[in-house]
């Protein structure tokens, strides 16, 4: 049986590697390994394409945020997943707002980074947004009361929930109860999809 599709993952843990690769050879998804971002590189200026890209972000030299960058200066078409063990807030924004389709922290579930991985590709097979879902999008946002707009605004410049209260003099779990609001009527699961979404709505450009 012919694989699904094709995958990069780029780890310089070879354990992460090993690992991965296993599952997803059961998942019958044909895997290549690099341990660092140099290798990959190499790969494709050798003529190598992928359907979907997961790469770890802390990496001897090329960090997975710089390989965005480079990625997408080169006009790759391929979605990026980026894992990581030392994630927080502000580095899932940066991921996304430089073109990341995803950020995953580490320990991460694999069923959790295969479906991202489909819907990464399933969304490189779709045109790009069209007026009407955009339409759609500003409607369900202009339904947030200001205090929740607020809260998805500094979630969305990557702050925590405790920093956001701080910030308004709510407390975190205030906090807390506004964003799982706020990610239910905007259709976000995560707040990379709660950032991505935004930047539509606002027309912003990955950096």
């Amino acid at each position: 049986m012919s694989a699904l599709f094709h995958i990069a993952v780029i780890d310089d843990d070879e354990a992460v590697l090993d690992s991965l690769r296993l599952y997803f050879a059961r998942q019958n998804i044909e895997t290549s390994c690099f341990a660092s971002a140099k290798e990959f590189l190499a790969a494709i200026e050798g003529g190598q394409r992928f359907d979907c890209i997961v790469s770890d972000v802390r990496m001897p030299g090329m960090s997975g945020l710089d390989l965005v960058h480079r990625l997408k200066s080169g006009g790759l078409a391929a979605s990026v997943i980026l894992i990581t063990g030392h994630g927080d807030v502000d580095m899932a924004v940066a991921a996304i707002k430089v073109g990341a389709f995803d950020f995953i922290e580490k320990p991460f579930d694999e069923a959790r980074l295969l479906a991202s991985i489909h819907n990464a590709i399933e969304k490189n097979q779709q045109p790009e947004i069209d007026a009407a879902e955009l339409e759609r999008l500003r409607s369900r946002f202009m339904t947030l009361s200001a205090r929740q707009r607020q809260v998805m605004e500094l979630a969305v410049a990557g702050l925590s929930n405790k920093e956001i209260g701080s910030q308004l003099k709510i407390s975190p779990k205030t906090v807390e109860n506004h964003r799982a609001w706020v990610m239910e009527r905007i259709g976000a699961r995560n707040i990379a999809e709660l950032v991505r979404i935004a930047m539509k709505v606002q027309g912003m450009p990955p950096d």
